[in-house]
């Protein structure tokens, strides 16, 4: 199934992901907090490619229509101990 993601940005830390998978489109607002990106320890992440990194992460585990509207990265840290160190990887 062909997946994909746009990730428009709408202020300082704060983004719209489109994400169309099959015949599905969901969107989504995503905020990245200064704690979050502190604790993702890497020197100035491209916050865009974060954001679109952190749906593909979403999606290898649940489809589109599942995944909230309402993104706080800093609570899924909390929810799934991989996701921090698998983001990293992704991003370096």
């Amino acid at each position: 199934m062909s997946t994909d993601v746009r990730v428009m940005t709408l202020t300082d830390h704060e983004y719209a992901a489109e994400v169309h998978e099959g015949t599905e489109t969901t969107t989504h607002h995503v905020v990245l907090s200064e704690a979050f990106l502190d604790d993702l320890a890497l020197a100035e992440p491209d916050e865009s490619a974060l954001v679109g990194e952190i749906i593909r992460y979403l999606l290898d585990r649940e489809p589109n229509t599942a995944i909230p509207h309402e993104l706080n990265a800093a609570a899924l840290v909390g929810q799934d101990p991989e996701f921090l160190p698998e983001l990293r990887r992704r991003l370096t």
